[in-house]
């Protein structure tokens, strides 16, 4: 390969890695931020790559309403009713998953 070829993988690769670790580390307003950014992005795709779906999903979890930003639903009463506090569960109160 060409070293040019070489060196822009490695910086990919690396840019990536950072992306990540600030997306994963960083505070969880530049998730939101990011969220809404993705989003936007999708919604700015053609309608042929149909990506609506992820952009729906994007932006509920963009939304902050629950604990995951997943559905909306989880954890939205709750961390209102608590406060702001934390939420402690015992290990033994933790069962194991059963498959099947």
């Amino acid at each position: 390969m060409s070293p040019l070829l070489d060196t822009a993988l490695v910086a990919i690769a690396l840019a990536a890695s950072v992306g990540y670790a600030l997306y994963s580390l960083g505070p969880k307003t530049l998730r939101r931020r990011l969220r809404t950014l993705l989003a936007d992005a999708v919604g700015r795709a053609p309608a042929a790559l149909h990506l609506r779906g992820i952009e729906r999903r994007l932006r509920e979890a963009a939304g902050g309403s629950g604990a995951c930003g997943g559905c909306g639903s989880c954890g939205a009463d709750d961390a209102r009713e608590a406060g702001g506090k934390e939420i402690h569960v015992s290990a033994a109160s933790i069962g194991k998953r059963r498959i099947g």
